[in-house]
Formats: C-alpha cells, structure tokens, sequence
C-alpha cells in the first residue's frame, strides 16, 4: 500500500466540506471507511484541533490530529492513522499521550488506526 499517496477525497457526505484533503492512501481509506460506518454521523479532517505536546528535547511542538468523528449517539472521537511500522515510535508515543489527556478533558476519545 501507497503510504504517501495524496489527494483530494470529493464530496464527502459527512463531512461538512466538499472535499476533503488526504496526506496518505491510508487516510484516503479511513474516509471512505467512515463514509460507510452508519454509526458515523459526521466526520472531518479540517477541524482545527490542535494539541500541545513535548518532544524529546524538551520542545512544545502542536500535534493536529487526523479525524474529528461524531457518532450517532453524540460520542465524539479523535482518530489518528498511522503505519503499523511508526506506532512505537518515541515521537508518536508522546503525542499520543498528550492526545489522550486532551480528549480525557473534553470527554472525546482517542484511538489510533493502522487499517491493517
């Protein structure tokens, strides 16, 4: 599978865009994923969630996030797709930490998806 691939997703049916952007084949994938889930009520990319987190070197970089869902029955979750090859990584381990503080505090969910 492509990892790099990007495009244009055209006329989402839940998303609130016309289009939405995809960065990676995967994230191309995980749309049209959501499209289909009738458990999905909304979905974006552009949703301007941005969390504050600490590299390695002591550094506060912003980590935007992949998705922003709405369920059905009012959940709200944050989804971040990942190549199954980076999900440990140090970098990823961190911002998932501070991702997962952050939807604690607004009462979203986190969750991380390789679609593999």
């Amino acid at each position: 599978m492509a990892i790099s691939k990007r495009g244009v997703y055209e006329a989402p049916k839940k998303s609130p865009y016309s289009f939405e952007r995809y960065d990676s084949d995967m994230e191309r994938m995980m749309m049209a994923k959501l499209e289909r889930d009738p458990e999905v009520a909304k979905w974006q990319k552009r949703h301007g969630v941005s969390i504050p987190w600490i590299d390695a070197q002591g550094r506060k970089c912003n980590y935007r996030p992949d998705f922003l869902i709405e369920y059905a029955d009012g959940r709200k979750e944050i989804i971040e797709v990942k190549n199954p090859a980076l999900m440990d990584s140090p970098a990823v381990l961190r911002k998932r930490s501070a991702a997962e503080a952050w939807c604690r505090a607004r009462s979203l969910t986190y969750r991380m998806a390789t679609l593999e």
